[in-house]
């Protein structure tokens, strides 16, 4: 194991919550297979999340990335809300919504300055195209003064608008979606994926993939801060219960593997024994969940930024 688990868990600590909105299924369509939400409003009020982010304003590089950003976009990081995407597989045509840190009429203001710009109403909205001359251009929406809604689809741009007033299908939240929004209260970071939908826009025939097909039915992670940890929750919904058990041990075997920390440098295997796992099964779900103590967490932080930093030590 490398560093990258390291980095991985660090950066999860970006992503802790403390009494955050839960993700709206009403704005996402019926249509979708995969799934992805972060809420800003959490992070800043998470421990974790709080302390990377003083840390991060710390260095030249991003207050000079912050201050730009406002400067010219009129983007204010700091009042960012949530951003949620979603789609059915197909490559480069999700959609996606973002909520708060900026002024619609400003952005809409220098979208249209953009030489490939155009515009079309739909349902009453404006929709702002880019590459006007493709078959199917890029756009975005503005739902609100500070939302905007938008894809490398013209077409689903506008299908993502029907879902939001209503005239389209919305999801209904069942099966991995509940089972994740229950598994860390207030999650922050949520994402699921229906592995079956997604590959029929995928057609893979063999290797690995092709068995990850045939025995799973859905895959989703959340992420979140309870009882002063973060935790992280893996959730695998498989095809039947025979391969649900195989997975469990598997999961078993690999979190023993964690715990001892035999294979990798001191620094991580003393982390990874602070970390706590578990392994739980109920019928054809799995969960896997690891948690880590926040002040262990900003410490790690702390010394691995310290390393970046002028005369700092690198290992």
């Amino acid at each position: 194991m490398k560093k990258s688990i390291l980095l991985a868990m660090t950066a999860l600590g970006a992503a802790g919550t403390v009494h955050a909105a839960k993700i709206d299924f009403s704005k996402i369509s019926a249509q979708a297979n995969w799934v992805a939400h972060a809420d800003f409003d959490a992070l800043r009020k998470s421990e974790a999340g709080a302390f990377i982010i003083a840390q991060a304003k710390k260095t030249p590089e991003t207050a000079k990335g912050i201050t730009t950003l406002k400067a010219i976009f009129g983007i204010d990081l700091d009042a960012l809300s949530h951003f949620t995407a979603y789609g059915r597989g197909e490559p480069n045509k999700g959609i996606f919504s973002l909520k708060g840190g900026f002024d619609a009429e400003r952005l809409q203001a220098m979208v249209e300055l953009n030489e490939s710009y155009s515009a079309q109403k739909h349902s009453g909205t404006v929709v702002h195209l880019f590459d006007k001359h493709k078959d199917d251009p890029k756009a975005v929406a503005f739902t609100a003064k500070d939302e905007i809604l938008g894809s490398p689809s013209t077409g689903y741009t506008k299908h993502g608008l029907d879902v939001t007033s209503g005239k389209a299908p919305s999801l209904e939240p069942k099966g991995i979606h509940k089972s994740l929004s229950g598994l860390i209260p207030y999650p922050i970071l949520l994402a699921s994926v229906d592995v079956k939908g997604v590959a029929e826009f995928n057609k893979v025939a063999e290797g690995p993939e092709a068995v990850i097909i045939q025995k799973a039915n859905s895959i989703g992670l959340v992420v979140g801060e309870s009882d002063g940890m973060l935790m992280a929750g893996a959730l695998l919904e498989t095809a039947d219960e025979e391969t649900a058990t195989h997975v469990e041990n598997i999961a078993r075997g690999f979190t023993s593997l964690l715990a001892l920390g035999s294979d990798v440098e001191p620094q991580l295997a003393e982390l990874l024994a602070k970390t706590r796992t578990s392994v739980s099964r109920k019928g054809r779900l799995v969960i896997v969940k690891l948690g880590i103590q926040n002040e262990i967490v900003k410490e790690t932080i702390a010394r691995e930024m310290k390393k970046k930093q002028p005369g700092g030590t690198v290992e």
